[in-house]
């Protein structure tokens, strides 16, 4: 097998042409009463994106937020967010830790700062339900202590959510 190297950049522009397409599926099975569950969903790419050294010379970039929010603007939002927190050290003792582009202690320090900044800029966009939307488990336990917690999570969403789809940041910035 060939592996082939995309620049980070090309894979940003990537995400943005694949958007509608997500968008318009997750919709549609919203709509049809379908439980949709997503890896690394819009808050994933606003935080590596921030966080790359690129963007700017300084971090945090006090511009970089809206302008990687922008593409996931209106975007379905999730009835619950989980951020798998980590610290980057704890991850470097996990096995296979580095082989991925992004897994870089120093670039793992920057995403890990920008989800703990949407995570609180979720909740006081929001409101008080907001916090309950959001939440951080802490993925340097034991596996199974993780995995229970993200059932417990989870399971009250599996049967079903009923009312309208909520927009990511659809008020606030999409002007």
């Amino acid at each position: 097998m060939r592996m082939v190297y995309l620049s980070s950049s090309f894979l940003d522009v990537l995400t943005c042409i694949l958007l509608p397409t997500h968008r318009s599926t997750i919709t549609t099975l919203l709509n049809s009463g379908i439980t949709v569950l997503c890896d690394r969903y819009a808050f994933s790419g606003i935080a590596f994106s921030a966080a790359k050294p690129s963007l700017s010379s300084t971090f945090p970039h006090s511009d970089a937020l809206p302008w990687c929010r922008a593409p996931d603007v209106s975007l379905p939002a999730p009835d619950l967010t989980v951020f798998l927190d980590i610290t980057p050290e704890q991850a470097r003792l996990r096995g296979g830790y580095g082989e991925e582009r992004y897994e870089k202690e120093e670039m793992q320090k920057r995403v890990r700062e920008v989800f703990y900044r949407l995570g609180t800029e979720m909740a006081s966009e929001n409101g008080v339900d907001e916090k309950k939307r959001w939440v951080v488990v802490d993925a340097g336990r034991e596996r199974e202590a993780v995995a229970a917690e993200l059932w417990q999570l989870l399971e009250p969403l599996i049967a079903g959510v009923d009312g309208e789809i909520k927009r990511l940041w659809e008020n606030k910035f999409s002007s």
